[in-house]
């Protein structure tokens, strides 16, 4: 039987189109572009047909967005072969999509399919490509069940797994000894030693230390951001942080809500401590790098208020508007009118100072000339650490009275919030932004 469609017969020009879907299915006997290949070239010999293209590709059969694909559209719009070969329907199509741009060509040109293991109709194409794609969602959502099956188990359910660990016999996780230190030393060194990632990454490299990947020693800084912020190495890894639903445009991923992950034991590497010290230094620097910083401010993170203690955040305007004869004029202003405003002021919406800014050049001015002049006096700096050392543990007991003291202010505030709470005089939400501000004081303490 001829399993091709419009059966058109003067036409002896073919091109042949192999595929799989991913790198492994190459090296299998049955579906491996080679054995393909292989089978199409007899086919077309024993139907007399000419092979004058071939298309070979590794790619999703549910986008019409593949290279060879979409050359093998171009070069049928240019009537450069009569049949397209397919060792199966479904390596032409897996989706509506793929299959529309298909049909839309060979109607137009007249041009044939055929199909070395199955027949192929063009009345029913499209429809059993339609179908294909619901086979093939219910298979992913088949295996994604399992998947999360295999997690509640405490069985890992996919093939990688963070550096320093290992695959056991039992699905479980196990402990590369030798990679578990080198996780331990990158914390170790970014939480206590003050190594930024950088350093770390050159370090490392230096050092000729494995990657985990075979053959490579050299380590960039997305590998040490991925340890940093891998929560596995406290003991659990989260399975189902994300959902990939695959559309023409490629596979797009989402974060899914956090009741829904399944947490799967794992031999912790650092502890709780440190991890919260990481990712504290983290959350710092990050505030505080380069590409974060849009206008310069010399004291930033350094000020507090006065009046509540909250640090005091820079805040720029860069337009000037003003009104003149019923008309209103904007201007841009460069450089931009800095400002050091209390973050108290602007988080808790209260007015703890009577005025909400402060000219950051009168500031910074004012912080830069004590600086000049402490500088230039050695004697004075060498007498204030002299007065250090002379308070001795007097001045350590004298800091810790004052963290207590603080921390007692603290905590009678959130006792007054919760009480105007409890006798309806402030809303939940105004509670909420109470308690926020308040922790946020406790841990500036």
């Amino acid at each position: 039987m001829v399993r091709s469609a419009y059966r058109k017969t003067e036409g002896k020009r073919a091109a042949i189109y192999a595929r799989v879907s991913d790198k492994s299915q190459d090296t299998e006997d049955k579906t491996s572009i080679s054995e393909q290949i292989s089978d199409m070239e007899g086919h077309c010999d024993r139907r007399g047909l000419t092979i004058v293209a071939r298309y070979q590709e590794v790619g999703r059969g549910w986008s019409k967005k593949r290279p060879e694909f979409q050359r093998m559209l171009a070069d049928a719009r240019q009537g450069r072969f009569d049949t397209i070969v397919c060792w199966k329907s479904d390596r032409l199509s897996r989706g509506m999509y793929p299959a529309a741009a298909l049909m839309e060509v060979v109607e137009a040109r007249r041009i044939n399919l055929e199909a070395v293991m199955d027949a192929i109709d063009m009345k029913t194409f499209g429809l059993m490509a339609a179908v294909g794609k619901i086979e093939l969602d219910n298979f992913r959502e088949r295996a994604s069940m399992g998947k999360r099956g295999t997690a509640k188990q405490g069985r890992i359910p996919v093939n990688g797994v963070p550096y320093g660990y290992r695959i056991g016999d039992d699905g479980k996780p196990d402990i590369v000894e030798a990679e578990a230190a080198i996780v331990r030393r990158i914390f170790n060194q970014y939480a206590h030693e003050g190594l930024g990632i950088p350093l770390i990454v050159r370090q490392l490299t230096e050092d000729e230390t494995p990657t985990g990947k075979a053959g490579s020693k050299r380590w960039h800084e997305s590998h040490v951001h991925r340890i940093l912020r891998n929560e596995a190495y406290t003991g659990t890894w989260w399975y189902g942080r994300t959902r990939q639903v695959t559309t023409d445009n490629g596979r797009m991923i989402y974060d899914q809500p956090k009741d829904t992950w399944i947490g799967v034991p794992f031999p912790p590497l650092v502890t709780e401590e440190t991890w919260d010290t990481v990712q504290n230094i983290k959350k710092r620097r990050k505030s505080r790098a380069k590409r974060n910083t849009k206008v310069f401010y010399m004291l930033q993170h350094l000020v507090r208020c006065s009046e509540c203690g909250m640090l005091m955040g820079g805040r720029a305007t860069k337009q000037n508007t003003v009104r003149r004869n019923g008309r209103t004029y904007h201007y841009d202003l460069d450089p931009p009118r800095r400002y050091y405003q209390c973050y108290g002021m602007q988080k808790r919406l209260s007015r703890c100072r009577k005025h909400p800014f402060i000219r950051a050049e009168r500031l910074e001015e004012l912080i830069w000339s004590e600086v000049k002049q402490a500088v230039q006096n050695p004697d004075a700096i060498v007498a204030g650490i002299g007065a250090l050392d002379a308070q001795g543990d007097d001045g350590l007991a004298e800091e810790i009275a004052r963290a207590e003291r603080e921390m007692r202010e603290v905590q009678f505030e959130e006792d007054r919030a919760i009480r105007l709470f409890v006798s309806g005089k402030i809303s939940e939400n105004q509670l909420d932004r109470q308690r926020k501000f308040i922790t946020e004081r406790l841990d500036h303490c």
